[in-house]
């Protein structure tokens, strides 16, 4: 019909909109995520182009801690019929308001919503309130693939500038309100909150019949507080044992913080019981702050029994199986040499991976040596005779040696090392050459120091070494909202 006239939408005219949707993600990829913000807001149909981009880039991976707020944001992406898809990596921390102190001004509106924030950490601890609101959540998200405990903040926000912090959701808002920072640190040594957010997770994630494939807990204490988890935090009662062994038996990944000589009066007879139920395990990691050496021979000795040898103690579990167990990772650990290999010679039919980082091999021979010898060495030639031993990387970190209580550092020449200092990591890798030959090429390159004659006045002294998490773990995408004040 002549003269008929047909409605344009503007917003399809729009400059923006006409742009290739991959130039337009490369534009807007460079901004700060409050001008992206600002940019979605321009019209509807820049946020249906950007909204795949966006909802990767900051639903993911998400961060969240302990108050009602924070949880009850978890719970609404849940609930989101879109946003709940794109959640796949789940990260708790160890945030928590500032612990109330006395002031002086009693009408101080700043410490009234401390004193609430505290409140509500409280009662969500202490009346199953966490559990519940996890599980709420865990339940309606259909992609949980990862649920993981930390007690940092990644610095790879990078779109708000190199080394921006992602940080728990409800976390800068708190801080802002209360005029008080918001933390991870201990506040005791062998802090519980750890192994209290352990059993809640865990828990929650056992009601909700939850199935993600990696469970993790990654503590970077800086203090010498500790904060790994105790043997109680692998305790689950009788009458959700039915659920748990299905969560665990779901795993292909656990990664473990543990600080087990404080709870830990006992062989760890709890943790025993857990890991006999993540029979699917492809990948375990075992990292250990400020737990003794005797505690980790016993639970490094009863890892490694074979299916026929029985237990040393009445109540320990039954030898545990991981027979598709592709990865072992051991961190800041004294070992002996024996005990490293009866736990590599346990997974040889399936172990393909080997990482030890900060790892001590305790050789008590060397104190009546004239001539101190390189456990190391002896170690790993003995490592290539292993039956049926298939490693394709073999990696290590800081790796020491030990006697009585005195450290060795273990250093490695390579070529292209800058000013010739020798290297504290070396990975063996059997793409190009045969394992012996590639262990061979290891051990021609270490360079043992080797520690003095105990002192006897010297013997208080703290000879520990500083241990900081790997940074393996970090990656884009845990943050905040573009439309919440924390971002």
């Amino acid at each position: 019909m002549s003269g008929t006239t047909v409605a344009v939408d503007p917003q399809l005219g729009s400059g923006l909109v006409q742009i290739p949707l991959e130039i337009l993600i490369r534009i807007t990829y460079f901004i700060s995520t409050k001008d992206l913000g600002s940019v979605r807001l321009t019209c509807k149909a820049l946020e249906q182009s950007l909204f795949n981009f966006f909802s990767h880039e900051f639903f993911r991976k998400k961060q969240f801690m302990v108050t009602s707020d924070s949880l009850q944001a978890l719970i609404d992406i849940s609930q989101h019929p879109s946003l709940s898809t794109f959640l796949k990596h789940v990260i708790i921390t160890a945030d928590r308001p500032s612990a109330a102190h006395w002031v002086a001004d009693r009408n101080n509106e700043a410490r009234a919503r401390l004193e609430l924030a505290n409140a509500d950490h409280l009662h969500l601890m202490a009346t199953g309130g966490l559990r519940d609101m996890l599980a709420e959540a865990f339940a309606k998200l259909p992609n949980l693939e990862t649920v993981d405990i930390r007690d940092f903040n990644a610095h790879s926000r990078n779109r708000d500038g190199r080394g921006t912090q992602w940080r728990s959701w409800g976390a800068t808002t708190l801080a802002a309100t209360t005029n008080a920072p918001v933390t991870s640190m201990p506040r005791m040594d062998h802090d519980p909150y750890s192994s209290q957010l352990f059993c809640a997770v865990t828990a929650a994630l056992a009601a909700a019949q939850a199935r993600p494939k990696s469970l993790e807990v990654l503590i970077r204490s800086s203090s010498w507080m500790t904060f790994g988890l105790h043997d109680t935090a692998f305790y689950f009662p009788p009458r959700i044992e039915a659920s748990m062994a299905s969560l665990l038996a779901n795993l292909k990944s656990l990664h473990l913080t543990l600080a087990l000589t404080h709870n830990a009066r006992m062989r760890p007879f709890m943790l025993q019981k857990f890991l006999s139920l993540a029979t699917n395990l492809t990948w375990l990691r075992l990292n250990f702050e400020n737990t003794g050496v005797l505690e980790q021979e016993e639970l490094f000795s009863w890892l490694a029994l074979k299916d026929t040898q029985s237990p040393s103690a009445p109540f320990d579990m039954d030898p545990v199986q991981l027979s598709h167990l592709e990865r072992l990772d051991l961190g800041s650990v004294e070992i002996k040499p024996g005990t490293l290999l009866g736990l590599v010679a346990k997974f040889t039919p399936t172990l393909t991976s080997l990482y030890l980082r900060r790892v001590s091999l305790f050789d008590p021979e060397n104190r009546d040596r004239t001539t101190k010898t390189n456990p190391w060495e002896r170690c790993l030639s003995a490592l290539c005779r292993l039956r049926g031993l298939d490693l394709r990387v073999l990696d290590f970190s800081q790796i020491t040696h030990s006697y009585d209580g005195f450290k060795g550092n273990v250093t490695f020449k390579t070529s292209d090392t800058a000013s010739g200092v020798p290297s504290r990591d070396w990975r063996c890798c059997t793409n190009l050459v045969t394992l012996d030959k590639a262990i061979a090429q290891a051990v021609a390159a270490m360079v043992p120091e080797m520690p003095k004659a105990p002192d006897p006045d010297a013997m208080d002294e703290d000879n520990s070494e500083e241990e900081d998490e790997d940074d393996e773990e970090e990656s884009d995408g845990e943050g905040e909202d573009d439309g919440e004040d924390d971002s």
